[in-house]
């Protein structure tokens, strides 16, 4: 006797809800994995915009003189360098290493590298170029 398979209510709810609840849980998965992506991002522009502002900063040790302060930053400096460099474990931070972005950021530290020989390893002469080799 061939007898038809009757599937009860909730079996049938069941059926027809597991898909529904898989993609839901994919777009949240997605939609996390997207804010973690561009929060990594916000975190990199930040800690680039604090590196200027420790480049004024250690500017204006330079012009006052303040030998400690400056060796604080400087070392400051060299953390943020590398915390961009190498990220962070915890926290993220995403920046697109592409080949103009290697390029730029190795334009960052030969600059860093000049600016510390001229302004932090010996006292200058002259303040008149530090205004430029700042920016």
């Amino acid at each position: 006797m061939n007898q038809a398979r009757h599937w009860s209510l909730g079996a049938k709810l069941v059926l027809v809800g597991t898909p529904f609840l898989v993609l839901a849980l994919l777009g949240v998965t997605l939609t996390l994995w997207v804010s973690w992506q561009l929060d990594g991002g916000a975190a990199a522009v930040n800690e680039a915009g604090r590196l200027r502002m420790q480049g004024y900063r250690m500017a204006l040790s330079v012009s006052t003189q303040d030998a400690p302060a400056l060796r604080r930053q400087a070392g400051e400096f060299e953390r943020s360098l590398a915390l961009l460099r190498h990220g962070d474990p915890e926290r993220p931070l995403f920046v697109p290493w592409d080949d103009t972005v290697n390029a730029r950021f190795g334009e960052v530290e030969t600059h860093w590298s000049r600016f510390r020989q001229r302004w932090i390893a010996v006292p200058p002469a002259s303040l008149a170029a530090l205004p430029a080799d700042t920016a």
